[in-house]
Formats: C-alpha cells, structure tokens, sequence
C-alpha cells in the first residue's frame, strides 16, 4: 500500500485509494517503534511498600485484625545454614519478622475512595516478599465476607512473590480459597470487584484471584507473570527479555486491563469507576419523557482533530487535543460519479475517513462520566488501539456498559487516516469478561461494530480464533439485560457479528456497510481468483445489498440513524437513538426481554422460503 501524500493537505494519492478497495485487512500497523521499545524497558521502579503506605493513606484505610499470625509450624520445612549458619526453620523466621514489627503479608479493613465507601484488602512485599500463605488466604476471606455484608465494592492490591514454601500444600490451597471468596462475592454483591498490581506479583495469586477480579489495573513499573524470570530461564535455557514481563507487556498482550502511572491516578480511576458504573435509584431512572441531553453541534464542515504526543502508552483517559501536535482528519472524498463508484467510495471511507465517529468518539461524546477501559499506544506517526475497546459511561444517571471495535489512526502528512481493527482471540476474550462484569452490576449493553473481521492470522488460528468468536456471539445474544447493537462503519464477516449481537435493537449509520466478506474476498470467492480485478471488486460491491438501507429493507436491522457532515450531529442522534432504545427495552421484564430476543433472532431470514 502507497503511502505518499499530496505537498499541501496530505491528502493520499488515488494510488493509495485503490489499492485500498477490496483488501481483506489492511496492512498491518507498523511494529513499535525503537522509542516506544525504550519506553517498555525503561520503565520507573517500584518500591510497593512505600507505595502501598502512600495508597492506604489516600483512601484512609483502616485496618481489621492487623496482628492474625501463624500458632503453630505444622510442617517443618527447614532451611540448612551454610558456611557456619545456623539452621534456620520457619518459626525462627516467624520470630524475626515479628521482632521488626511485623506480623503478615496481607491486611485488610475499610477505606474510602473518593466519598465510595470500599473494602480494601493489600498484600506486602515487606513480609516474606508478600508471600500467599493461610494467614493472608484468611483475611483475604474475610475481607471478602465483610464486602458481602455491607454490599460494598472490594479492591484487592498485590504485591506478592508466590506461595509461601513453609507452608507447602497448605499455602497453595488458598488460592482455590481465594477464588473461592471472589465467586461467592460475585454472587452475592452486584458491584465491581477490582485487582491493583502493584509492584511485582508472580506465581500463585497471578493465578488465582488476580484473573478473577471484574477489571485488572497495575501501576506502571509492575511486573506480572505465573513463572517469574528465573523459573522461566530455569525452563527454557535462554534469557527472558528485559521488559517481556512488564504490566505494559502484559497489557499489550490483554493479560491486564489498564495501566496507570502510579497510585495517585489508581485512586482517580477507582472513584471515577465507581461513579460510572452507580446504578440510579427509581427516582431517577430514564422515562420516555427524559430529554437528549447531548447538544454538540459545531460548524456544518468541522473535522475531528487527534493530538498526537509523546510516544509511549497512554491513557486510560482520552486524549487531550489541547496536548501534543494537532492534525485533522483528511478532507472527504469527492462523490460525483455512478451509483457503483459511489459505493466503492463510501466502502474507501469506512476504512480511511477518520471524520467518522468511532467507539471512543461516542462514549466521550454521547456518555457522561465516561471511563475507558483501555491504554492506547503513541507511536511517531500511528495510534494505536486496542482492537476492541470497552468503557462505562452514563446517559442521565443509568450506566452503561460500552464494547466495541476501535480503529487506530495514522498520520500521513498533515492530516489523519483511520485503520480498522482486527480483533484477535484475547480481545474477543477481553469483551467476554467486560460483558461478565456488566452482567453482574446489571448494566444494560451498548456495542459499537467498525471492523473488516476478524484477524486473519495462522497464530490467531492456532489461538482458537473460531471458538473466541462463537463464544462472544453466544455472550451477546444470552446477555441478561438490554442489548443495543450499532454498526458505527463496517460489520466485516463473524468477527463484526461477534460485537453486533443481533439481539434487542440493532441500528447502523446511514453510511455503514454490512458484507459477510469484504468486498475484494466475496470477488475472489465469486471469481474464482486470487486476485480479482477492480471492476469484479467494484461490480460485487455494487450487487451485494451491503448498504444500512438495504440492512432495514430486508429486516435485518431496526434503525438507519442519518449521518451528517459534522461528526458532532452524527454523535448527538446516536445518543438519541440509545436514549429511545434503552426506554423502551427497560419497560420490558427479563422474561419477555428474553422472550423476544428470541422470536427476532429466530426470525432472521430476509429470504422467503418456500416448501417444493
């Protein structure tokens, strides 16, 4: 694919532009770049005791049952002194410890975040290298226990090396304990429950009550893993790269859901999460009478603006356009010839035009008190993002939980270019767990679709990319509350359908495109070719009813919302239209919810059939 511009606007050459038309994905985003490579092995360093100190004194934790310790060494395990050392045994241990003051790995009470009365339980690299054994298993129980019986949120910090050796099957049994408590927690509070890395947290804990935990979060200079580096070097015979571990790693990798720079900024993300994600009492919950409260109109011909900063990870707030280098979405394509070269140039814009709305565009837009789940990465001329994306956000005081496919954007000269995203199978695994969670806190469900498909890659394969898919449909449809469905650009193939589950409502913008292939395959599956020619390419796109119209014509979809030259009416009628939805479907209990989901998702068939 071409990239040369133009001298004055950046604006791409016809080459680029046909080039385009039909690829089955784009090309792929440049690998990082040396500076954001330097980013992911420099990182700062952690002291998590002191840390932790900082984080409990920001949310007055105070503390239950400090001095739990071990009675009795049941086990024995003892360490052979060498070069004149004594031996030395697990009670001898004990009793240093206790001599500095010291008692556990893990403490827990109640705190406060941002005027959101929380249950805090902390684990401490200062004891046995924060080390999992029953004592911190029984106030990890109880911490849980005491969530269930005030209905409180709970946020679990760790900081810990393993399970503790001395304690030998007896420590690794609480990580079944630990899961244990999460499960029961989950059943019996429908408020989030959240996971902070803080520091370096290996071996059992990583294991167990970390993945699953309603969001992971780590502070930046985090290390996270089941084998820690040596364990792992011990296996293999080679060297693990610097960084290869890191929470930004593991993050890049969907292992953690959002990475910030340190517990100052965790705080703000858990009091605006919390905020978020409140559920409205009766008075206050959406009616048919609740007014559109988005007013965001501009100039007729305004264009969005992306900041492009430093490289390095960002986030999870949205970029700031007040920060780093402003450049403009490239200006729109000309539409002067024939219906079916319009269609190709409406298919061009879907995959290029960063003007159009996109995923984030409508949670910080169409949402209040809207938090992205997510971190994006800057590189020198490419943002990229995760292939799909989630958030909570509110329309008046009802939250909502947001899920989608985020396209990256790439600079090319002065102006700014959108790719699509291919999701893979963690980021299909990633919306499972965001739907889980927006089960659980009894969220209706918002999905934006704008993806060619899936990613199409022999690892993706071997991942299990088919079963990611089949398992994300199936989430969608069995959702428990309501569903609205958006097709934001395009709906590629299974991976598109996966985040449009044809559910309670389903609506497309006027200029989004529906295609069980893209265009350039179906040409190739229909010709016979490997590599059809631009008209095969332009005639199938031209005779395949891909259009939102054609969508509603047939009956696949409910709504076409209008789209307008300025992204900001686009997003203002969005809004609406996930207004009237919501109202509607909440008027309907989950019984006949259900029930007709059901009879619609039955019922899509756009053919006639008929019996010889």
């Amino acid at each position: 694919m071409s990239e040369s511009t133009d001298a004055v606007g950046g604006r791409p050459h016809d080459d680029f532009d046909l080039n385009l038309i039909g690829e089955g994905h784009p090309v792929g985003l440049p690998v990082f770049e040396p500076e954001v490579e330097a980013h992911l092995h420099n990182r700062r360093r952690v002291n998590s005791p002191t840390e932790l100190l900082s984080f409990q004194d920001l949310v007055h934790f105070k503390a239950s049952h400090g001095r739990w310790r071990i009675a009795k060494d049941l086990v024995g395990l003892v360490r052979r002194g060498h070069g004149g050392e004594s031996d030395e045994s697990y009670g001898d241990k004990l009793r240093r410890e206790s001599r500095r003051g010291k008692s556990e790995s893990s403490t827990y009470g109640l705190a406060s975040i941002g005027g959101h009365a929380v249950v805090l339980y902390a684990m401490n690299w200062d004891f046995f290298a924060g080390s999992l054994g029953v004592v911190s298993g029984e106030k990890f129980q109880a911490a849980a226990d005491l969530a269930v019986s005030k209905k409180l949120p709970f946020v679990s910090v760790y900081a810990s090396s393993g399970v503790r050796q001395h304690e030998n099957f007896a420590g690794l049994t609480q990580m079944t304990r630990m899961v244990e408590a999460i499960r029961h927690y989950k059943e019996k509070v429908d408020l989030p429950q959240v996971a902070v890395l803080l520091g370096n947290v290996w071996g059992g804990v990583s294991a167990s009550a970390v993945p699953n935990a309603d969001l992971i979060l780590a502070t930046s200079g985090t290390n996270f893993g089941f084998a820690g580096p040596n364990v792992i070097e011990a296996f293999e015979g080679a060297s693990v790269p610097a960084g290869s571990q890191s929470a930004e790693a593991n993050l890049l990798d969907r292992n953690i859901d959002v990475v910030l720079p340190d517990v100052g900024h965790v705080v703000d993300y858990l009091d605006d999460l919390l905020t978020a994600t409140a559920r409205p009492d009766k008075a206050h919950q959406l009616t048919a009478e609740t007014p559109p409260m988005v007013r965001n109109i501009g100039a007729h011909d305004e264009r969005r603006v992306f900041p492009f900063g430093m490289v390095g990870i960002h986030g999870p707030r949205f970029a700031d356009p007040s920060e780093g280098q402003i450049f403009r979405a490239a200006p729109p394509r000309r539409r002067d010839g024939d219906e079916a070269t319009n269609l190709v140039t409406q298919y061009q814009d879907l995959m290029t035009d960063a003007n159009r709305v996109d995923f984030e565009f409508i949670v910080r837009f169409a949402f209040s008190d809207a938090v992205a789940v997510y971190n994006f990465v800057q590189d020198t001329d490419v943002q990229r993002y995760p292939a799909i994306a989630g958030a909570f956000g509110k329309i008046g005081s009802q939250p909502f939980v947001v899920i989608g496919t985020q396209p990256s954007y790439q600079r090319l000269g002065d102006t700014v270019m959108k790719r699509p995203s291919n999701p893979g199978p963690e980021d299909f695994e990633y919306m499972d767990r965001l739907l889980e969670m927006g089960e659980r806190l009894r969220l209706p469900a918002l999905f934006v679709t704008d993806t060619l498909g899936a990613k199409p890659t022999l690892e993706s394969e071997r991942r299990g990319q088919s079963r990611a898919i089949a398992r994300s449909i199936l989430k969608g449809i069995d959702y428990s509350g309501p569903v609205i469905s958006l097709v934001a650009g395009a709906l590629g193939s299974g991976g598109g359908l996966a985040t449009t589950p044809m559910a309670d409502h389903v609506v497309m913008l006027e200029k989004a495109m529906a295609y069980v292939a893209e265009p350039r395959s179906a040409a190739s599956i229909l010709y016979k070719t490997a590599t059809p020619t631009h008209e095969q390419v332009k005639m199938t796109l031209a005779t395949m009813r891909s259009t939102a119209q054609d969508q509603l014509d047939l009956g696949l979809i409910d709504r076409v919302i209008p789209e307008d030259p300025n992204p900001f009416v686009t997003v203002e009628r969005v809004h609406a239209e996930i207004l009237r939805a919501y109202v509607e479907l909440s008027q309907l209990s989950t019984r006949k919810l259900r029930a007709r989901r059901e009879e619609r998702i039955r019922s899509l068939r756009a053919f006639d059939i008929v019996q010889d």
